[in-house]
């Protein structure tokens, strides 16, 4: 049995989980742009609710570029995992294990990545489901009719 719409449906996420890596490396190179750094001093200084002895600027680059990291920790698991179970549906080999590979990635990573590998996991959840639920195919026997005229 052919399984190319999970196939297929695994690397539209990957693909997703790509650009969320990329949205990641956007924000782990927060800091070295000075105009930033620039805009977010002038918004923390307009911000009546932001006291500037709780936090800095540099406080506040150093937790996105921790969380960017951690979104691409996140997304390269999950293509990681799909490239996985791509190898386990190609032939036909472990669909059951591939698509539970998918539906737990797809609904963890999602989180993993603060919600930007949504489609990516939505795609996986999807290939898992269709990975989990198609049967193959039982040859059709004839049956010996026994009639009496």
């Amino acid at each position: 049995m052919k399984r190319t719409v999970e196939i297929i449906f695994t690397i539209i996420g990957a693909v997703f989980y790509g650009l969320a890596i990329g949205i990641g490396a956007l924000f782990v190179n927060l800091d070295s742009n000075p105009q930033t750094r620039a805009e977010l001093e002038s918004i923390l200084a307009q911000d009546p609710n932001v006291d500037p002895n709780q936090i800095s600027v540099d406080q506040l680059i150093n937790g996105v570029a921790t969380g960017a990291w951690i979104v691409i920790a996140a997304a390269i698991l999950a293509i990681v995992l799909g490239i996985l179970s791509i190898v386990f549906l190609k032939g036909n080999k472990k669909p059951k294990a591939a698509g539970i590979i998918l539906i737990v990635s797809g609904v963890l990573l999602t989180f993993g990545t603060f919600g930007l590998g949504l489609f990516g996991g939505v795609a996986y959840l999807v290939a898992g489901i269709v990975a989990l639920v198609r049967k193959p195919k039982q040859p059709v026997v004839e049956q010996e009719t026994n009639e009496s005229y």
